[in-house]
């Protein structure tokens, strides 16, 4: 998988103090993918060059991915921001990474929830709640982190930030 950064300049829904403004915004794009399936499971497909490029799949390879795969623009499917930064990154990856960019590789329908589309709010020098004295957001639930890595990250210092406040 491919992650994306989402910038808040990016979500245009019309609620700029909306806190679930990017909830929406990932349920927007996940309709419009369930919505070109004919609102089935079957997903969204097109060959990586042909998105870095902006043009239709003529066909697709066979996939392991059950309910099955049909060609579909994902470059237009995609918000302009998300679909923008994929292709420059494949492009980018292609130069590093010879082999990389290549039309026998499939993007298959999308995936949004990498971590919280909502964040927790806390103070950042002591990781408390700004409210909820006792409660350290912490990690993918809570919008801090976008991985394992991060969120290990993101407990140990919350740990830390617990054992200080103990002290």
């Amino acid at each position: 998988g491919m992650v994306v950064e989402i910038l808040p300049e990016d979500i245009d829904n019309g609620k700029a103090d909306d806190p679930l403004k990017m909830m929406k915004y990932q349920e927007d794009i996940e309709t419009r993918f369930f919505e070109d399936a004919g609102k089935t499971q079957n997903a969204p497909a097109q060959r990586m060059i042909d998105f870095t490029q902006g043009k239709p799949s003529r066909d697709l390879p066979p996939t392991s991915y059950a309910p099955g795969i049909h060609t579909a623009r994902i470059d237009l499917l995609l918000p302009r921001p998300v679909a923008s930064r994929l292709q420059k990154g494949f492009i980018d990856f292609g130069r590093k990474a010879n082999g990389f960019l290549t039309n026998d590789a499939v993007l298959i329908g999308c995936e949004t929830r990498t971590s919280s589309p909502v964040r927790i709010s806390r103070h950042p020098e002591n990781l408390r709640h700004i409210r909820l004295n006792g409660l350290f957001p912490c990690g993918e639930g809570a919008g801090y982190a976008g991985g394992i890595v991060s969120a290990a990250i993101d407990g140990e210092r919350c740990a830390d930030a617990v054992y200080q406040s103990l002290q």
